[in-house]
């Protein structure tokens, strides 16, 4: 992942955050009842939004970008 809050290391590091969301996804599916990518909101090369489920049944939507994870 990126180092620099708007500045990639390389070309490969850029425009990865549905990868990155994907792997975060399959490291927090033990302590979650669902996740997954958002399929209704935009999503980019830099952006994306992981919908989930608490195991007490909170919903949340997470944006996850070159600065990091916010709940939105």
């Amino acid at each position: 992942m990126a180092t620099g809050v708007n500045k990639c290391d390389s070309d490969s590091e850029c425009g990865t955050m549905p990868i990155e969301a994907e792997e975060a996804i399959k490291e927090i599916q033990f302590a979650v009842a669902f996740a997954e990518l958002s399929s209704k909101l935009s999503r980019s090369d830099d952006l994306v939004y992981i919908n989930l489920q608490t195991k007490e049944g909170d919903s949340f939507c997470v944006e996850l970008c070159l600065q990091g994870f916010r709940v939105s």
